[in-house]
């Protein structure tokens, strides 16, 4: 009995159909309905621990910037580089008050005495609220000095700048042998801050 010539080749289509049908069938009865919810339940359960581990990480970090904010505001709360007085009013009326004690107490009567002092709201944006006294000095040079230092050097820490040497006058002579001294006509500016942050927008 002899057998077709196409049988070989018949056994492979059939095979190739099977296969087919099979694939189908995986993709429409199993995948569809079962792999895939399973794959994107996955994808969820994966991005929701992620999300899980960001939160944590993230409450982790808070207690650890509440504690640097509280050490930074205790840092600012004992800080005696900043002015102690509550507001630009207060502090200006303090800068004025030590200026002219730093002046009293060189007991040079007309040899040192201030002309002028007023106080200056600047424009520029800062962190803390700057407060400016304008001052106008006249005073013989060896008064002038520990004035200058005593602002710079004494707590809390104030800042000169702006120095304009006006004018220099002789002090009339004091005495018959004694000789006559140079007096500076000085101006600059002095200023510090206040230990509260400058609010946006305020200038």
């Amino acid at each position: 009995m002899n057998l077709p010539s196409n049988t070989p080749r018949s056994r492979a289509y059939a095979l190739l159909l099977l296969g087919l049908a099979l694939a189908l069938i995986y993709l429409l009865g199993v995948h569809w309905w079962f792999t895939a919810p399973f794959l994107e339940a996955r994808e969820d359960l994966i991005e929701a621990r992620d999300q899980e581990a960001k939160f944590r990480h993230i409450a982790q970090q808070r207690s650890l910037i509440e504690q640097r904010l509280l050490e930074v505001r205790e840092f600012e709360a004992s800080n005696p580089e900043f002015l102690a007085e509550e507001n630009f009013d207060l502090a200006a009326s303090s800068l004025i008050q030590r200026l002219q004690n730093l002046v009293d107490a060189q007991s040079a009567g007309p040899a040192c005495t201030v002309i002028s002092r007023t106080p200056y709201r600047g424009q520029t944006e800062e962190p803390f609220e700057r407060v400016t006294v304008k001052v106008r000095l006249r005073c013989e040079l060896e008064y002038l000095t520990p004035v200058l230092h005593g602002l710079e050097t004494e707590s809390p820490r104030l800042f000169l700048s702006d120095f304009v040497v006006s004018s220099r006058r002789q002090f009339a002579q004091r005495g018959r042998n004694q000789a006559q001294q140079g007096v500076i006509d000085i101006s600059f500016d002095v200023y510090g801050y206040l230990r509260k942050a400058l609010e946006k927008g305020k200038a």
